[in-house]
Formats: C-alpha cells, sequence, structure tokens
C-alpha cells in the first residue's frame, strides 16, 4: 500500500482546512462544500498525504474479539452476538481516516476531477488489507463528458448530437 501511495501521491489532494474540519460555508469554494457534503452522507473523515504515508510506514492493528451467545432454553431461540474491536499499539481505538481526495483526469488529457475515494481497511488473519474506491464516479464522469462536449463544439463550431441505442 506505501509503494502505492509514494507512486500516485501526485494524484493525491490534501484537503483544504475547511474540507478537513468538515466546515461548510459560503466562504469556501463550491467544490469544497461537495466534498464536505459528501463526507457528512456517508459518515466520512478525510485524510492527508502525510498522514498516509505515515500510516504505509508503521500500522498496527491490534485485534480483540468478543462472542456472545444467549439461548431461550423454553423455545429453544439463539442469539449470536461477534465483537471485533481494533485498537492501536496503546490499546485505544484506530483513527484511520476513511475517505481521500485525488485530483485526476477522467479523460486523457483532461482537466483534472476532484474526487473523493472511500479509503478502508480489512484485517484477514495476520495482514492488514487496503481498499480504495471512488465513491460515485459516474458524476465525475458525466460533468468530464459534458466538458468534452463543450470543447468539441466550441473548436468545430458544429452541432453536437446525441443519441440512444437503437432498440432491438
Amino acid at each position: 500500500m506505501g509503494e502505492f501511495i509514494e507512486a500516485n501521491a501526485k494524484d493525491i489532494m490534501d484537503p483544504t482546512p475547511p474540507v478537513l474540519a468538515l466546515n461548510e460555508s459560503d466562504k469556501n469554494q463550491p467544490w469544497e462544500n461537495r466534498l464536505i457534503q459528501t463526507a457528512r452522507q456517508i459518515e466520512g473523515r478525510y485524510g492527508q498525504l502525510g498522514q498516509l504515508l505515515a500510516m504505509s510506514r508503521r500500522f498496527q492493528v491490534y485485534e480483540t474479539s468478543d462472542l456472545t451467545v444467549k439461548t431461550n432454553r423454553d423455545t429453544g431461540e439463539s442469539e449470536i452476538q461477534f465483537l471485533n474491536e481494533h485498537k492501536d499499539a496503546d490499546g485505544k481505538p484506530l483513527s484511520v481516516p476513511n475517505l481521500i481526495i485525488i485530483t485526476i483526469p477522467v479523460f486523457l488529457n483532461g482537466a483534472p476531477y476532484r474526487m473523493p475515494v472511500r479509503f478502508r481497511y480489512r484485517k484477514s488473519g495476520s495482514s492488514v488489507k487496503f481498499i480504495l474506491s471512488i465513491y460515485n464516479p459516474e458524476r465525475a464522469f458525466e460533468a468530464a463528458f459534458d466538458e468534452a462536449l463543450k470543447i468539441a463544439a466550441d473548436a468545430t463550431e458544429l452541432p453536437i448530437f446525441q443519441g440512444h441505442p437503437e432498440s432491438s
């Protein structure tokens, strides 16, 4: 994971102070407020590049597991509950950002778009697996597509036709 973050550091954008604090305001840029709204919708916390690099160099998860079984002897009903807690080396709950911001072009040589990326981890035995997934990539695609259409229309001064596939 560390090698991937280092290799793609140029595409990772540090959140601005309002985005980091999730402080929506009229003084913010519209894109900042959109990122803040996204984080609030999915209970996200943005991370910074330095934080990700530090985690990639030294990330330890201590897991404790509890199992509770309750049985009603009269009816035979059972309830089983698993509780796994992940803590750091000091025994405190892990505080890992679950969002990062990337700034990449959607189309080759196109304008870069700011996109929130979900950052997750899963403990699997003695190893940790990291998962990155772009949140709502369709939104960036549609904006980039509309921009490409406008560029084509402006450059050619011809009408743009958008169609639908023929019915079968």
